[in-house]
């Protein structure tokens, strides 16, 4: 079930636009890649926390040092492989807290959004034209590609899987499919372009809804054991 930087000499001058230049390329990053009127809610305080696969139960937790953290982004869909590099960059502490700056890459997310196409063919988008972008943190080896578990947002008060994702326009996401005999619907609505929470809860009469719901007072972002 399906359950985010004045030389004195025009040498000097050269020698810093070139450095900038190979740090900018290396990171995925471009000079003013960022929202033009940096928003305080897009800047995320969170922190790690290894659970079991009921985001729940701790687990022992990896070492700080022997991982990374990596946040691509899904593009025009809500579920499925990350098509963009680490716009972000963001770090982990020794205490297993991060900031995640979403004003970052801001353009570079921009100009990655391609047509909204589900891959869940119950899911539908209004208006059509809209474009999405979800944010999916992956937790990879410090110096591979694997990563170390399945990163999951959690909002901490309610123990609640989220997703976060990017809207271009106000929009409204809908759907409902009988999965395994349980009710799943959608309905998400936008009211502007930005980034939205969006949390399964249990229906009344049972079931599960996945609506937008208010920025979480503090949310963790839960890594999983792999799936078998």
């Amino acid at each position: 079930m399906p359950h985010s930087m004045a030389f004195r000499s025009s040498h000097s001058g050269a020698a810093l636009l070139t450095y900038c230049c190979v740090v900018l390329a290396s990171s995925g990053c471009h000079p003013g890649d960022r929202a033009s009127a940096p928003r305080a809610d897009w800047v995320i305080h969170s922190r790690l926390v290894f659970t079991g696969a009921d985001l729940r139960a701790p687990r022992p937790a990896a070492p700080v040092g022997s991982f990374r953290l990596s946040s691509p982004y899904v593009i025009g869909d809500l579920y499925g492989v990350p098509g963009t590099g680490d716009f972000i960059q963001a770090s982990v502490a020794s205490d297993y807290s991060f900031v995640m700056d979403l004003n970052h890459g801001y353009a570079s997310l921009l100009r990655s959004l391609e047509p909204t196409e589900f891959s869940l063919s119950y899911l539908h988008i209004v208006p059509k034209e809209a474009r999405i972008a979800r944010l999916a943190p992956a937790v990879l080896q410090a110096d591979g590609i694997d990563p170390i578990g399945t990163a999951q947002w959690l909002d901490r008060a309610s123990a609640r899987p989220l997703l976060l994702v990017y809207v271009d326009r106000p929009a409204r996401i809908t759907g409902q499919v009988l999965a395994r005999g349980v009710p799943v619907r959608y309905d998400v609505r936008v009211e502007a372009p930005g980034y939205v929470w969006i949390a399964m809860r249990s229906a009344p009469g049972g079931g599960l809804d996945y609506e937008a719901v208010a920025p979480p007072r503090e949310v963790l972002l839960a890594v999983t054991p792999l799936p078998p």
